[in-house]
């Protein structure tokens, strides 16, 4: 899987800009505040329908235009594909594929698979736990359409519960969420288990061929479920806790168990990276744990996915940085730095490098 290139308007910075990229490593360099990021995030766009940035849509389009559009030529699946995104201030984003529109977000996962890393991703493992379920959403749903499906509608139970709590928290109708937020929940968090299982492993190789030092990754339920391994078992443990919750949920107005409390701990030689790690060592676990999601996509659907590298390969030392470039055979890189890569070095000697003033038509 492999992106050729890709065509900006009115997006960001970029009012007619165009960038063609090679099946290996690309560099795109230059000075702050150019728009390097800006084409790592049309592409992390059209994977997964939402900005790396958490930004609105609005935001992304030019000052003073009234649309923006993506427009990408990639292969994958076998064949050559062309990706469209048009964004509008006021009405919701168009997408297309080979120009069939794509009316749900579902029907966009798979086409161009990506893994993101930039400066932000520290918060993985210092930052709230909102920042670990939201990379396991977007890991798993690229994986599995049903965990898509699932992750939906349990969101939206979720605010219907929610809103009975608040409105009406002596509902005698509170039951009929309840069966409903398990029989979604239970989905979420069985596929979350396994995924982390697998990721942690994964991210241990790797941190440890970087850096010698033991990484674990453990899954915390936001439910009290004992027993994974029986589906059965373990949504009759999580209906269980909703109704012990009942009480403090009708005080608070708000649903107090479930795969919406999530998250996982990462643990380097045994001391919690968000707490005692360095720096240092907290960027390098965030690192393998975005390796490791490669390994996976990889392994889950036959196909690598294009990996985007915003600005972190400076933080790293040129042993690290070889480690990483010489340990990802077969993928596409995207790296954006301020400077043209050391000709020295020689994990770059075949990287294509671009000026990012020659993306701007």
């Amino acid at each position: 899987m492999y992106v050729d290139e890709i065509q900006l308007n009115d997006f960001r910075n970029y009012k007619d800009g165009y960038a063609a990229f090679s099946q290996g490593v690309n560099v795109i360099y230059g000075g702050n505040a150019r728009g390097k990021t800006n084409i790592l995030e049309a592409v992390y766009l059209l994977s997964s329908a939402r900005s790396h940035r958490l930004s609105r849509e609005n935001e992304m389009i030019r000052f003073g235009e009234k649309t923006a559009r993506i427009t990408a030529k990639f292969h994958s699946r076998g064949r050559d594909n062309i990706g469209e995104m048009t964004l509008f201030p006021d009405k919701k984003k168009q997408i297309k594929i080979n120009r069939v529109p794509i009316g749900k977000t579902s029907g966009l996962m798979g086409f161009l698979n990506t893994v993101m890393f930039c400066p932000e991703d520290l918060r993985l493992v210092k930052g709230s736990p909102r920042e670990r379920r939201r990379m396991m959403d977007l890991g798993i749903c690229q994986l599995s359409k049903k965990y898509f499906h699932a992750l939906s509608q349990y969101v939206k139970v979720l605010e219907q519960r929610n809103r009975l709590l608040k409105e009406n928290p002596g509902s005698q109708s509170l039951w009929v969420w309840d069966e409903k937020l398990v029989q979604y929940g239970v989905e979420v968090m069985l596929h979350r288990k396994r995924y982390l299982a697998t990721l942690g492993g994964e991210a241990r190789n790797v941190h440890g061929g970087i850096c010698g030092e033991r990484l674990d990754v453990a899954y915390r339920c936001g439910a009290a479920i004992g027993d994974f391994d029986d589906r059965e078992a373990a949504a009759r443990q999580f209906l269980a806790d909703l109704e012990r919750c009942h009480g403090r949920e009708q005080r608070f107005g708000m649903s107090l168990s479930g795969p919406h409390r999530d998250d996982f701990s990462i643990v380097i030689d045994d001391r919690e990276a968000r707490l005692y790690g360095s720096q240092g060592q907290q960027r390098t676990a965030a690192l393998s744990l975005k390796m490791a999601e490669v390994s996976l996509l990889r392994d889950g659907t036959g196909e690598t996915p294009v990996l985007l590298l915003d600005d972190v390969m400076s933080e790293l030392d040129l042993s690290r940085q070889s480690y990483i470039l010489n340990h990802i055979g077969g993928v596409q890189v995207i790296i954006t730095c301020t400077a043209e890569p050391d000709r020295a070095a020689v994990f770059y000697e075949n990287a294509k490098k671009i000026n990012v003033e020659e993306v701007k038509r």
